[in-house]
């Protein structure tokens, strides 16, 4: 968990999130990056990995490219004034999906990915401003961060530029962050972070923003999905109408009617667990295959694996979340409502908190013949795994 100094959780949660920034001097103490510069280039090789990079030309003069790159693209970059950025770190490593631990303060779900970016000396992307959350880490060297709060609106933007850089940029507050200090900055604070080395690392853990459109278009696609809210709009009683007129009663009724399934707590809850632990497009493309017949162990193989390993991990991809309805607990995963089959809810609840499951706790659950073969599914499906697919390979060998 990250040190808060100068304020405890509760205050941060109260009084920070979602309204103000705070800068946290060493959250995380003797903190050393999991990953060298070199390696995150490595990842902007790749097709399936979401990369970019910004160079400044001059002052006002910003230049946007996209991965995957290649070496070529590296050989030909200036001695400064760049930055990579890499997308989506945490599916990718596991030392970096582990970081994600220090800040389960905040629900899991909410989280969207780490990106994590490397800039040289004066490397930076331009004053301007997001619609999300973010804890930014300083994992390595140093960067300079000015913030504002004024004139974060969508007609504050350099025209012609690729990137959406604020045009007016007042600075009100300025900090130099060094390695394991954390900068957190609520939805639509203007900041600027330039790199005053080259050693310059900076992880960024962004969470999730929703639109009331998008929430609402969601909404109606599960309606829709499930055939539900089929009840017919009916008119309200006729009185001193015109021909062409649309009268209030008419529209209210209309209001009346959609307002009653916004009042069905549980049609939205089973929406919502659903929506939250959706997968996003490259996330979804991430998913580890299911096993096929030839890769899947026997279900008696599976319990013996459970009593023998160290522990058993949530794939970095899959997102699991639970809430309570009714008086039961439901599971969702990445977007749908995964069946529990009745199990107790501890259990239901300590898989969803936890993306580690250690080996006290599966020596309980493999005596329990419904709680394995719950498990069993979920390893077929490949949302949890054993480390680096240790039943696999034993299973191999055994055929060997």
């Amino acid at each position: 968990m990250i040190q808060f100094q100068s304020v405890d959780q509760a205050t941060f949660l109260r009084d920070y999130w979602q309204k103000r920034p705070l800068l946290i001097r060493q959250a995380l103490p003797n903190f050393i990056t999991p990953l060298a510069p070199e390696e995150l280039a490595g990842l902007s090789l790749e097709d399936e990995v979401e990369s970019r990079m910004v160079l400044q030309h001059d002052a006002a003069n910003y230049e946007l490219r996209n991965g995957p790159f290649s070496e070529a693209d590296y050989q030909a970059l200036p001695d400064n004034n760049w930055t990579l950025l890499v997308q989506g770190v945490d599916r990718l490593i596991p030392e970096v999906n582990q970081l994600l631990n220090h800040f389960d303060f905040i629900p899991r779900w909410r989280i969207d990915d780490v990106m994590i970016s490397y800039a040289t000396t004066g490397g930076n992307v331009g004053p301007h401003f997001d619609h999300y959350d973010v804890f930014l880490l300083q994992a390595s060297g140093k960067r300079r961060w000015m913030l504002t709060s004024q004139f974060c609106t969508e007609d504050n933007y350099i025209q012609g530029v690729d990137l959406r850089l604020m045009k007016r940029f007042p600075i009100e507050e300025e900090f130099t962050l060094e390695p394991g200090d954390v900068l957190y900055l609520p939805p639509k604070w203007g900041h600027h972070g330039v790199a005053l080395d080259d050693e310059c690392m900076t992880f960024s853990f962004g969470y999730r923003s929703y639109k009331g459109q998008e929430l609402w278009d969601s909404f109606g696609d599960y309606l829709s999905e499930n055939n539900a809210f089929n009840s017919l709009y009916q008119d309200p009683n006729w009185q001193n109408t015109q021909p062409g007129e649309i009268n209030h009663q008419a529209w209210l009724q209309a209001k009346t009617h959609l307002q009653s399934i916004l009042n069905d707590d549980s049609a939205l809850q089973n929406w919502f667990g659903r929506f939250a632990t959706q997968l996003d497009q490259q996330a979804h493309n991430m998913l580890p295959e299911p096993l096929n017949e030839d890769e899947t162990a026997s279900f008696n193989e599976f319990v013996q694996a459970l009593k023998d390993t160290d522990y058993i991990e949530r794939d970095p991809v899959c997102r699991f979340a639970f809430q309570r309805i009714n008086d039961q607990i439901k599971l969702y995963i990445n977007g749908f409502e995964w069946p529990t089959d009745d199990l107790q809810d501890g259990i239901i609840i300590q898989l969803a908190n936890n993306a580690r499951i250690d080996n006290d706790t599966l020596q309980r659950w493999a005596k329990q013949r419904p709680v394995a073969q719950w498990l069993y599914q979920l390893w077929q499906r490949q949302f949890i795994q054993f480390p680096e697919d240790e039943l696999e390979a034993e299973s191999y060998e055994g055929e060997a």
